[in-house]
């Protein structure tokens, strides 16, 4: 088989045009340097003044609206039915439990770029027994946890109907179920900003106890933040606390000189990016947000005039009398409004769980009574 020279000179000039748009495709891309994320973790906040504003059964504060792009809900907060498309995420994650991703027609963001959803289906069946408990915990501690100033990724819960989204599962149903395009009472989230990262890796998670703890070693840190955050993730019994569930993100970026990125000053946070073993700890998806579960757990162990925290994998469980009060005062005000209007069980109706566990009533009166094991304690410093 003869090749022409002409031949050879073409393929080569083809291949350089490809390695060129391929080189000019890597530098046009806007990475975090490894300084940004150092000052991240002297500097990202757990805890932040909630918005006034922010309705914890809507999932919005009323006076800016919803966020662009979230999927619709009604006015008792539950999500309305959305139909989609698959819409394959090139970095998944490292978690174990099947999801998919999916975008709706015309819904975009700001670049004009189709927004999308990471969904939680029912992965091992959609009988009572067997929808996948994590959709819930998610919804009910990122609501949560907003209304409280505490950082989260947005969560949903509606019914999700997507006919090709078997192509975007990150991995197959479990225990013989088969893949349903209809997923009741579905999970899905939206990231609560960028996460930061160094040169572009992906890599934003960090471990939760050395997190926190570069946290207090550096100078302008609030302790009674992270000691409130220790003892909100007891209270939620956030159970799964490995590296890759927790994140350093941003909330606002800039552009350096040298076009790489900055986290606006006060912007860096450091927060729980995978709640879904919450609300009643189990390994098994079925079993967690599970009533009978959160009741055994209380967040806040008092001997003598010192107190400590029950929450998982934090470190140091000591918990001061400032950090006891700033969540007491957050939780003190969420009670007021449940007594007026009953605020704490319109958010656990609208999380759907009683479809599959018990009442929202009953939720709500074991969410009191927990709060009052942390608003009548008393803690020495």
């Amino acid at each position: 088989m003869i090749i022409s020279i002409r031949t050879v000179f073409s393929v080569s000039l083809l291949l350089l045009l490809a390695v060129g748009v391929t080189t000019g495709q890597q530098s046009a891309k806007v990475c975090f340097t490894p300084a940004a994320r150092a000052l991240a973790e002297q500097r990202a906040k757990v805890w932040t003044e909630p918005a006034p504003g922010y309705d914890a059964v809507l999932g919005y504060d009323a006076s800016s609206g919803p966020r662009k792009g979230g999927p619709p809900v009604d006015e008792t907060g539950l999500g309305r039915p959305i139909n989609c498309v698959a819409n394959k995420d090139m970095s998944p994650g490292s978690g174990t439990t099947p999801k998919f991703h999916c975008s709706v027609e015309g819904v975009s963001d700001a670049d004009g770029d189709a927004i999308r959803y990471k969904v939680k289906p029912h992965f091992k069946g959609q009988t009572r027994e067997k929808r996948n408990g994590e959709v819930y915990g998610e919804f009910l501690a990122s609501r949560f946890s907003k209304a409280f100033g505490f950082f989260a990724d947005d969560s949903w819960v509606a019914d999700v109907t997507c006919p090709d989204c078997e192509s975007s599962l990150t991995s197959k149903f479990q225990g013989g179920a088969s893949w349903n395009p209809f997923q009741p009472a579905a999970g899905i989230e939206l990231p609560l900003g960028m996460g930061i990262d160094v040169n572009c890796d992906d890599k934003d998670t960090a471990p939760l106890s050395r997190s926190l703890e570069k946290l207090i070693e550096a100078s302008d840190t609030n302790w009674a933040s992270i000691d409130a955050f220790k003892l909100w993730l007891a209270f939620i019994d956030h159970g799964d606390t490995k590296t890759d569930n927790h994140k350093y993100s941003c909330l606002k970026t800039v552009k350096n000189a040298d076009g790489t990125l900055a986290c606006a000053p006060g912007q860096a946070v450091y927060y729980v990016s995978d709640m879904g073993s919450t609300f009643g700890f189990s390994a098994d998806s079925e079993n967690k947000a599970r009533l009978d579960r959160w009741r055994k757990k209380d967040p806040i162990k008092v001997s003598g005039n010192k107190c400590t925290t029950t929450a998982k994998g934090v470190g140091d469980p000591k918990i001061s009398e400032a950090g006891r009060t700033l969540l007491a005062v957050q939780l003190g005000r969420l009670l007021e409004d449940e007594k007026s209007g009953g605020a704490i069980t319109k958010i656990f109706r609208a999380s759907r769980n009683a479809e599959r566990d018990q009442s929202a009533e009953a939720w709500t009166a074991e969410f009191v009574r927990k709060a009052g094991t942390i608003i009548n304690a008393r803690c020495g410093n």
